[in-house]
This record gives structure tokens, sequence and C-alpha cells, in this order.
């Protein structure tokens, strides 16, 4: 069984794992981790505690690289329980920590947790401290996180938050599972197409090599390209993935090919209208929870537009902010920059008017997510019969390319 004792008196500022080894049939191995100077005054602070460490470490640096969005979901909903339920916040964080230890994901979010229960039990405020897992807490969620803590709402702010991350993390499963199911037939089509010139069609090249005649234009064409993957098949594959890979850090590191990328995807008929609703609904429901958390709406303004990812969603929000900091409205400013449906600008407008933004912006992004449903659903039932007769005429091509010299054989001899 675990312990986690901690002298709560020590001002070091590394942390460090020990273990201890049960010395008896009577008692039971013991862990727990503990701030110090260095490993020699952590000893010295757990013997005082009365505990013999067989094992004192440092703490790995970790800054939260590679933990899903999920794993931190769950753990922020977690907190907002307890400290709802009274648990105080450094027990809280230590009952939480304890019970991650599922998987390797788990495990890295169980360091990140117990150094942010260290850097408490320091003096630090809860926002501080996420501050530096930055991998973990953006500063969107440490900006609000502060506003929350300064009005005392602490456990509102923290599950205001954690269902922002969960309602993020519906939307981008929605789109993933709107675009991974064309993507897996699309290329399974393919493989049974690379398949059968690589397989297939060969075995009919020794009774095509009998005629004397001419082959059709279309079995000369497949045959070529059966001999050109044969040869150079695996050079190919090579060059496509350099070429996805390149393609795709591209895309992350250069802007203006991402803003070319984005711009062309927003054009294509249901796929762009589903991320633009996706986007809609990913900027009401950010916009919410900063504004029910008390954070100023120009600060709100520029924290949405840093998570609108596309760049005209994102030139649009600040040029919104310019006009709400020099005296306008928000939905007069939406208005303007024509992104924006006209009646979620009716809504919004409705919302300052009655000074019920917050919950007018709240309805906006349910309105979003809701109508995401309804397009990936539909984006599904449109694609997989396109999808299908796509992979018809492919199969249809081979087969008729590897039978029309057999069926013209009356013609050739």
């Amino acid at each position: 069984m675990n312990a986690n004792l901690r002298d709560k008196s020590a001002s070091g500022d590394t942390l460090f794992f020990w273990t201890e080894k049960p010395k008896g049939k009577s008692k039971k191995a013991r862990s727990g981790e503990i701030r110090a100077r260095s490993i020699d005054h952590a000893r010295y602070q757990l013997s005082r505690q009365g505990v013999t460490a067989s094992t004192v470490r440092k703490a790995r640096s970790f800054t939260g690289r590679g933990i899903p969005l999920a794993t931190v979901a769950s753990f922020v909903r977690q907190l907002a329980v307890m400290i709802q339920s009274g648990v105080p916040l450094g027990q809280s964080l230590g009952l939480i920590a304890s019970g991650m230890t599922d998987d390797k994901s788990k495990r890295a979010m169980q360091t990140v947790v117990r150094s942010i229960r260290g850097d408490i039990e320091s003096g630090l405020k809860l926002s501080e401290a996420m501050r530096k897992h930055p991998r973990c807490f953006d500063n969107l969620f440490c900006n609000t996180l502060a506003a929350g803590e300064n009005a005392g709402e602490l456990d509102a702010a923290l599950s205001r938050l954690a269902t922002h991350m969960e309602k993020t993390l519906n939307i981008r499963r929605k789109v993933r599972k709107a675009m991974i199911y064309p993507s897996i037939v699309i290329l399974v089509a393919i493989a049974v197409s690379v398949g059968m010139l690589l397989f297939v069609l060969p075995s009919f090249k020794s009774i095509y090599s009998q005629f004397d005649a001419e082959l059709p234009a279309l079995t000369s064409m497949l045959l070529g390209t059966s001999d050109l993957l044969q040869e150079h098949g695996l050079v190919m594959l090579g060059i496509l993935g350099v070429v996805i890979y390149s393609l795709i850090q591209v895309y992350r590191r250069n802007q203006k090919f991402k803003n070319s990328a984005d711009t062309l995807l927003l054009r294509i008929p249901l796929i762009g209208d589903m991320m633009k609703t996706a986007v809609h609904a990913r900027w009401t429901r950010t916009f919410a929870t900063l504004s029910a958390s008390g954070v100023p709406i120009t600060s709100a303004l520029e924290s949405v537009a840093s998570v609108s990812h596309i760049q005209s969603f994102q030139d649009a929000t600040l040029e919104i902010r310019q006009s709400v900091a020099s005296g306008g409205r928000v939905s007069d400013s939406m208005d303007s920059v024509r992104i924006f449906p006209p009646e979620a600008v009716q809504m919004i407008r409705i919302g300052e008017e009655s000074g019920r933004l917050d919950s007018m912006l709240e309805r906006l992004a349910n309105q979003y997510e809701t109508s995401l449903d309804d397009k990936v659903d539909t984006l599904s039932t449109v694609m997989e019969p396109m999808i299908m007769c796509v992979i018809g005429v492919l199969v249809g091509v081979l087969i008729i390319g590897m039978y029309m010299p057999i069926f013209s054989m009356g013609d050739i001899f």
C-alpha cells in the first residue's frame, strides 16, 4: 500500500520520489514524494518522519509531451468533483495521482499531478502551478482558472474547464469520425487495385503473349503499370511516403501553405460546411467558457482567436477584439466581419442586450454541436455510395482491361 508522506515545511524546489521496503511481515511497502534541496536533505527529512527510505530519486522533469487531451480532461473533471465535494486541494491531487497507474499516459500525467501538488504545498496557486506544464494546460486554461481563483470560484471554474475540454474532445471525435471511414475505404480500394496489378494481372501476361495481334490500349496501359509497379514499386512507395511527410511538415510549419490548404478545404462541398460548423462550435464554446468564468471580453476574444486554428477566423476574431476594445459591441463587430451566420449574430445581440451573453453563447455552442452531429451523419450517408461507385469503377476498369483481349479473341486470330 502506498503512503504519500511529505514534509510540508520543505521549501526546496526539487521533487524527489522515495520508496521504503517492508521491514517485517506486519509492515507493507510504502512510497511517496517529498520536496527537498538534495537527496541527502530528503533522506534527513524522511528520517525525521520515521521513514527509512530504500531509494530516493529525483523526479523526472515532465511538461506533458504525449499526454492525450482525454487524460487531461479526465484529471480536471476528477479534481472539480473532489473540490466541489469539499476535499482539500492538496489531498485531492494526491488521491487522483495515486490512481493514475493504468497505462503510460496516465503514469505520465501522474508525474505532472505530483509536481503540481508539490508546487501548491510550496505556496503557489493552482493556476500558477499548472502554468509550469504548458503541454497539458495552455494559456487559455490557466487564465480561466486564475479568474476563477480570484473570484473565489475554483470549483466552478474547474467544472467549466472540464466541460469545455470534454466538448472539444467530442468535436474532434465527430470530425475524425466523418473523415476516417471514407479514408479507410479509399485506402482499401487502392490496396485492392495495386494487388490486382501486382499479382493478378501478371498471370494473364503469359496468355496475352500468345496473341499475335496488338492488345487493346487499356490492357497495354494496365500491363505497363503492372510492370512499373513490379520494378519500381518500393521506390515509388518511398517517394510517396516522403511527399506525404513533407506536405504534413510544410502544413505545420509554413503558415502560407496552411492558409491555402485550409481555404481549399473550406470550399469543398459538405466537408467545408462541416469544418465551418466545427470552428463555430469551438469558437462559441470557448467564448462561453471564458465569459462565464469572468474573463474580460477583450482577453477572452484574444484566447478565442488562438483556438480557431483557421487563419480567416483568427483574423476575424482579432478584428472583433479590436472593435470591442474601441467601445463597440461584440454582435456589431461580428456582423461587420461577415464570417458568422446572421442568426448567430442576432442571438449574441440579444444576449448582450439582456445581460446574459454567457448563457446565449452556451446555447449557440450547443446548437452548433447538434448541427455538427447532423452534418457528420449526412457526410457519412452521402460519401458511402460515392466511394462505392469509385471502387466499382476502379475494379471494373481492371477487370475489363484484363478480359478485353479474351473477349476479342475472334478478332485477334
